[in-house]
């Protein structure tokens, strides 16, 4: 097994792994992917748009992107800028990686070095291009599976932008069908060929259908979930997928009412559909339907453990069993296996992480699966257990979607990368973003700087920027917890973060230890009221409740119906409002969170439009609209009045100090399609 040297690190190419002093050092998969080509081209210079090519294949990033990109590679390796022991900078022309670099050999428990960085550089960089050949196409192969085929090279599918979803095939034949969402809407694409042979695909004029998830196609005939005359089903269409066009009258196969849609799949005889999916507004708590051949909607009597949720459905390739992925509260994945003919679930295998899509293998006797971020790969494991084993991978995070190639070998997979960064709204001092995702700011209200959450390092993890200074990790959470919000209190000395289904208290100091608690139902809002209490807006069923928890997560107070939110003003705490479930604005002071109050006896302020986060701050309001394009502030009186309306792009977070905003905007977003190629 090779593993290659440079300086205190090790770098083995098996398991794409780098460690030093045999710790892992965890990169994300842009940083792997830079890591690799730089190793692969010891003392030579590299310029930008060669980095362009191999880092993001051809997709046009910004200087910036590029210089962010090497920052936190030489972070990671601990390498100076100004001093480099690995990663030089070529004024102009662009990096060179300047360490000594060897290959070792490593056989049972002893090693041998093949080769030296300094004695016999050409000897070296001939081998690294001879071992890392097919490493470098797919980051890195592995030679068995279920049919002793070779798995490792990975090809495109598609190289455009926008968000790839639902690809399925045609016929069993090796065209594919994808919707692309960008801000235009969502399109339908057909893929004939490999994109990195120049076969690009080609767009279907939908004609006006609004498609929203591709289900299948099956003689001549497209099945989607969508919009017909504005109700919402399942419907078939035919589709000449030779003329690339629709043709004939739309049969609509079922209505989904109040249902809120999260997944389709064909059953075996065509006739019928199995549903993921949940009534509208209520919890997130998804339960399997049937669609039957007359267009009946029916749930599926399914039950499983309350601790679950089903995530993802799967059919299996050869009967017609169903493969339920689903999360427990406490961040591990069960693949549970529902038999219609005897209406018995069984639990298949279990993961001690979250997998966010599980599906069958080609034989019904293994799962697919993609691994945790940040270094994504898509995997096969038997039932039964034994060595997990790579499929494909490529330098983005890989997600939402896997597909069954009809060629019984193969496998159709997404990506969905984003790079979000803490931005200004108006410029302030230099953040310390990483080139993953960076969210949910918090001010310090008793320090200059900012605590955020940061998966740079794969996990969810906090960190504090002061001004002037890099990120500081105050604390690491487990690998299995996905962190949804955090929130500061005001003496700056606990962190409230919220998952769907528990909480978490994180001391800002070392001395205390965290301390977490599992809620009954979709943790939807929270905010800080004091010091050492705070609201928690929780979804259950059709109804939103407000609980008021203390700083041991003990619950002291539960707010009478139609009140759903409750927040403190940041400056001036004495000032409490309340938001009921028409929008509307009450003001009141925190006498009332312990008398119970009715809304008719509190002071109407105002309506709030529409919006996915708000604050309140020195009397004025902050609120970020549905879908995060603007913020629109109101001065808070006897009733709203306008300040301003700006556009903004904050995806993940905000908070205001002084009326200065810091927020979570997406910097860089890629998705694509690809498949494995099995030899």
């Amino acid at each position: 097994m090779s593993v290659i040297e440079f300086g205190e690190f090790q770098f083995n190419l098996a398991l794409s792994q780098l460690t030093k002093n045999q710790q892992e050092v965890v990169l994300d998969p842009r940083q792997l992917a830079l890591l690799v080509f730089l190793i692969e081209n010891p003392q030579r210079v590299v310029n930008r748009d060669e980095l362009q090519e191999h880092i993001w294949q051809g997709v046009i990033v910004t200087d910036n992107a590029i210089n962010k990109l090497v920052a936190n590679l030489r972070k990671a390796l601990g390498d100076d800028a100004k001093e480099p022991k690995y990663i030089q900078t070529v004024t102009k022309s662009g990096y060179r990686f300047v360490a000594p670099v060897k290959v070792v050999e490593h056989a049972s428990s002893t090693a041998s070095v093949v080769t030296s960085g300094k004695r016999n550089t050409t000897s070296l960089v001939w081998l690294f291009i001879g071992t890392l050949l097919v490493f470098i196409l797919a980051m890195f192969a592995i030679y068995t599976n279920t049919s002793n085929k070779t798995f490792g090279d990975t090809a495109t599918l598609s190289r455009f932008h926008g968000s790839k979803l639902t690809p399925i095939f045609v016929d069993g034949s090796d065209s594919l069908l994808f919707i692309n969402s960008t801000l235009r809407g969502k399109e339908l694409w057909i893929s004939e060929g490999l994109a990195n042979t120049g076969t690009l695909p080609i767009e279907i004029d939908t004609q006006g259908k609004f498609l929203e998830q591709l289900v299948g196609y099956e003689n001549g005939k497209l099945i989607y979930y969508g919009y017909e005359s504005e109700q919402c089903g399942w419907h078939s269409a035919e589709l000449d997928v030779q003329a690339k066009r629709f043709t004939g009258d739309v049969t609509t196969l079922g209505l989904c009412g109040d249902l809120t849609v999260h997944q389709s799949i064909m059953a075996k005889d065509i006739d019928s559909l199995y549903i993921l999916a949940h009534p509208k507004m209520h919890e997130h708590n998804n339960q399997l339907y049937m669609v039957d051949a007359q267009g009946k909607l029916e749930r599926v009597n399914i039950e499983l453990d309350r601790q679950w949720r089903i995530i993802s459905i799967d059919l299996h390739p050869h009967n017609e069993q169903i493969l339920l992925n689903a999360h427990s509260f406490d961040g591990r994945t069960a693949a549970f296996v529902y038999d219609p003919s005897s209406q018995l679930v069984s639990k298949a295998k279990e993961f001690n992480t979250v997998l966010d899509r599980v599906i069958w293998d080609h034989s019904g006797e293994g799962l697919v699966f993609v691994s945790p971020a940040p270094n994504s790969r898509l995997l096969y494991q038997a039932l039964d257990g034994g060595e997990v084993t790579l499929l494909g991978n490529v330098n983005e995070r890989l997600c939402c979607a896997i597909v069954r190639h009809p060629n019984a070998q193969d496998y159709v997979f997404t990506s969905s990368d984003k790079n979000i960064d803490l931005k200004w709204l108006t410029p302030n001092y230099a953040l310390d973003n990483s080139s993953v995702i960076d969210r949910s700011p918090q001010f310090a209200h008793t320090k200059e700087g900012h605590y955020f959450l940061s998966n740079r390092a794969g996990l969810s993890q906090i960190y504090f920027q002061a001004p002037g200074q890099t990120s500081q990790l105050v604390s690491e959470l487990e690998h299995n917890v996905q962190i949804e919000s955090m929130s500061l209190s005001s003496d700056d000395t606990f962190l409230l973060l919220r998952e769907k289904h528990r909480l978490w208290i994180v001391p800002t100091s070392e001395q205390s230890e965290a301390k977490d608690i599992f809620i009954d139902g979709y943790v939807y809002k929270q905010h800080w009221l004091s010091n050492t209490l705070f609201s928690v807006t929780l979804k259950s069923k059709t109804a939103k409740q407000v609980n008021i928890y203390n700083s041991d997560l003990q619950k002291v107070a539960e707010l009478g119906d139609g009140i759903v939110i409750v927040l403190a003003d940041q400056k001036n705490p004495s000032n409490h409002y309340y938001i009921d479930k028409h929008n509307k604005l009450y003001k009141t002071s925190p006498d009332t969170l312990f008398s119970s109050p009715a809304l008719a006896d509190l002071n109407a302020v105002g309506e709030v439009p529409d919006f996915s986060q708000i604050l309140i701050e020195n009397d004025v309001l902050y609120v970020v609209s549905k879908y995060g394009e603007t913020l629109t502030t109101y001065k808070i009186s006897d009733s709203l009045q306008l300040l301003s309306k700006q556009p903004l792009n904050t995806y993940l977070g905000f908070d205001v100090a002084d009326g200065v905003v810091l927020f979570a905007g997406k910097t860089h977003y890629r998705s694509e399609v690809y498949r494995t190629i099995a030899k």
